[in-house]
Formats: structure tokens, sequence, C-alpha cells
């Protein structure tokens, strides 16, 4: 999948991972605030999910609590598993905006030689390879 012009802001999950830079987006989950359709079970049972369901909001950095327990674990254990801080990620939108944190988001996650979609988890282009 090549990385498109400009990313959907729904496509930033509330815990501070950018859905498309996951291998699961469209593989077969669309991203936390577009559906439920195709998420694997331990998604579906997410605390931070559920948090955000139940407080009505989008994302865990406009959260009068932020940062919570559920996001400093989350935080944690995304750290060890990929190197990555949802709580600095989440914190952005305060401080940018959705729709400039998504465009840099774009230029972390894009492939300079094929324009591929580089994911976390394998931090390998979806195209290339690379």
């Amino acid at each position: 999948m090549k990385m498109p012009e400009k990313i959907n802001t729904e496509l930033f999950a509330p815990c501070g991972v950018n859905c498309i830079s996951c291998e699961k987006y469209n593989n077969p989950c669309s991203g936390c605030l577009i559906s439920d359709s195709g998420k694997s079970k331990s998604t579906l049972k997410c605390k931070i999910k559920s948090c955000f369901d139940n407080k009505k909001f989008k994302y865990c950095g406009r959260c009068s609590e932020f940062p919570c327990k559920l996001i400093k674990k989350h935080d944690k254990n995304f750290k060890k598993r990929h190197g990555i801080s949802t709580l600095e990620s989440a914190a952005r939108i305060k401080y940018m905006g959705i729709n400039k944190m998504m465009s840099g988001d774009r230029e972390k996650w894009i492939c300079p030689k094929c324009e591929g979609i580089i994911t976390y988890q394998k931090k390998t282009c979806s195209e290339c390879k690379s």
C-alpha cells in the first residue's frame, strides 16, 4: 500500500499509535476510531479504547486525566515491544494539533525509496520490503 498524500486524522488511535504505520492496518483492521471490524480480541478488550468510548473523546492527549495509569502502562509496554513512546505521541496532539501532527507522521512512516508505508512492528516498507 502506498502512503496517501494526506493521512486521515481518524487513523491516529487515542493511545498515540498512528494506525497507518501498523502492519494490521487494512489487513484486516481499519483503525480504532473507524470500526471494530477485523480487530483482534485483545484489541477489542483494550482498556484505553473502552475509556475513550465511555468518555466520548478521541485522543488521550486531550483528556483532563492525561497522562493516566492506563496510558503510562501502555507506553511502557509499547516502548519495550516496539521502541516507540505512545505517551509522547499522544501528548503531541496538545501542542501540534492533529493535522500538523499527521503531516509529520506521514514523513516519519513513508519509505524514501518507493513511498510505501514503513510499519513500526517490522520497521520495513509494505511495498519494497526495504
